[in-house]
């Protein structure tokens, strides 16, 4: 299991755990369920997220984040 499925799993029972606003509890589970899906799809992610609008910058954002996750890594 990768370190991206394996905060998305962290991140969604965090949100499970502490559901004490529901709007950020959507939008922290929202993120959990992509890095889940992330980690184990990876470039059928990619490919999908590219498609869409504004798809080049979020490219751009997923980089970053994988390259700030990557560097944890051990």
């Amino acid at each position: 299991m990768n370190y991206r499925t394996k905060m998305g799993i962290a991140l969604g029972i965090a949100v499970s755990a502490g559901l004490t606003s529901f709007l950020l509890a959507v939008l922290l589970l929202a993120l959990a369920v992509f890095l889940i899906v992330w980690g184990k799809e990876p470039k059928r992610t990619e490919e999908f997220v590219g498609r869409l609008l504004f798809g080049k910058y979020l490219l751009k954002a997923m980089a970053r984040l994988d390259s700030i996750i990557s560097s944890r890594e051990d």
